[in-house]
Parts: C-alpha cells; structure tokens; sequence
C-alpha cells in the first residue's frame, strides 16, 4: 500500500491509501476524543449515538471530500432511496457496537466500504482497541496489519492497546470447516430460533460480540465458522462483506435468498460447509 496522501498509477490503491488515512485520523480521535462522552438513545434506551460518533462520521466525511463520491452514513450523511442507488458511494459506520464503545470500552469498530452499484469494491474496517486494521480491494484479497503501522504524523503518535505485533499479512482463505468444527456468532434473538439453536448444538459454541463488522472479520480471519444476524443496516455490513467474500465465505440473508450490501435484512455468512449446514437447520425448522 501507498503511503498514506502519495499517489500512485493504481486509482484503487490511491483510493484505500485515502481511506486507511480518513480512518487512522478518526480512530485515534474516538480512542481519546479529549471529553467526557455526551450519551443520547436514538430509536429505544440501547440504540445509543455520541458526539464521538458524529465526530468521526464528520471527520472521515472532511478526509474523504476530495474523491468526489458521496456518503451514506449512519449518523448524519444520508443518500437517499439508497436501496437502488446506482453508482459509487462510500459506506460508513462511524462507531460500529456504541454501546460497547460507552460500556465495557472494547468490541467496537469503525468501519468504511466503497459500494459500486451495490457491490463493496474497497474496504477499511479498524478496530482500535485491539489496534487491528483489515483493508481489502475486490478481486485481490484482504489483509490486516497495525492500526498504527504508520510510524510518522498524529496517528502514529497514538498508542493503541495491542497494536504492537500485528504484523502485516495476508487474510488466506478461510478453511472450510463445517458446524462442528467451529464457533457460531449469533445475535441473542436468535437463540429462539429452532434452526439456529440447532446450529448452535451443532457447533462448539455460541458468541456474541455486539458490532457485526468485527464479527463479520471474525469469520474472515477464521475465528469462527458462521455469522448470522436478524437485521442489519448497509453501514453495518459493508466493510465486512467483502473482508468475507475475498477470503471465501458465502454471504446470503437468512432464508438463502441473494444478500445486496444497499438493502437492510438478515445475514448469514459462513464457510461454504458450514452456510449450506445452517441453510438446511433453518429449512427443517
């Protein structure tokens, strides 16, 4: 990768090498915004925003201006009818898991994707309590290395817990595993479902973390074997859609049907054994 704010003859690299820049800059931002969290519930008591969250949305939005491609944002910057939005857009979830971020201070995430008429084409997922970054291109596979790899300027000055080690490498393919093999993340909800619970029996155990881009990176990276989610909004998927579809899991909504990052629905996102195993728990259920 470019350094960051070079150029390069690769458009796409340049593009990511902007990205990674935007979320650098944000994550060292909600890592240590400087004030005490000023807390408001949204649509129910634990669907929370913070000033963070809208400040990092502002910030990468500022960072990314001169691309020229407009935002879709869960905070402030909206397109509208978006669900058949042709074109590019960047996709953005300033604070993936706020409640994590307010109560238990880990599991949270930022996560940036650009969509191509609904396909996630480039993607920058961060997770800054771990000092984690995952950055993938389409057709050219994904990788994770230090959130602050880069050793000059503002963001390398942060230090963030757990960035030391996270060396630059590849994500390789996911291993196929099935069920049994491997862990189910799921959210709680689905606990009640036959199919799912069945799946969970199956399995060598049920988790959940609370921000479906790092769950979604879970997978990707082999952690676990499946990710199913009830309902889930573009910002909070994008990203991670395609850390999972360039290192081989299956992305489908729950009932099999075809899954299009622009529409909010179900998710399940698997290994191709272990997608086709839950597909026929639901079925049977």
């Amino acid at each position: 990768m470019p350094a960051e704010g070079s150029t390069s003859s690769d458009p796409w690299e340049d593009l990511l090498a902007q990205a990674v820049g935007a979320v650098r800059r944000a994550a060292a931002f909600a890592l240590d915004p400087g004030e005490e969290l000023c807390i408001e519930a949204k649509a129910h008591r634990n669907d929370l925003v913070t000033q963070v969250d809208r400040g990092v949305e502002e910030r990468i939005a500022c960072c990314l201006e001169t691309a020229g491609i407009p935002i879709h944002g869960e905070e402030k910057h909206r397109i509208e009818d978006f669900e058949t939005y042709r074109g590019r857009a960047w996709v953005l979830d300033p604070i993936d898991g706020t409640l994590n971020y307010v109560a238990t201070h880990r599991d949270w995430a930022i996560s940036l994707a650009l969509v191509d008429d609904g396909l996630p084409v480039l993607a920058v997922l961060a997770d800054p309590v771990a000092g984690r970054l995952y950055t993938a291109i389409r057709g050219r596979g994904a990788r994770v290395e230090a959130l602050t790899a880069d050793p000059v300027g503002p963001v390398g000055a942060v230090d963030s817990p757990g960035s030391d080690g996270v060396a630059p490498r590849p994500l390789e393919t996911v291993e196929d595993l099935p069920l049994s093999e491997g862990m189910v993340i799921a959210h709680y909800q689905l606990t009640q479902d036959a199919g799912i619970g069945r799946a969970i029996e199956v399995s060598r155990g049920m988790r959940c973390y609370g921000a479906a881009a790092l769950e979604m990176a879970e997978v990707a990276a082999g952690g676990a074997v499946v990710y199913a989610q009830p309902m889930l909004q573009p910002w909070d998927v994008a990203a991670g859609a395609l850390l999972c579809t360039e290192t081989g899991a299956v992305l489908t909504r729950m009932d099999g049907e075809p899954f299009d990052v622009r529409r909010a629905g179900s998710l399940l996102v698997a290994t191709p054994t272990a997608h086709a195993e839950v597909l026929e728990h639901l079925r049977a259920a």
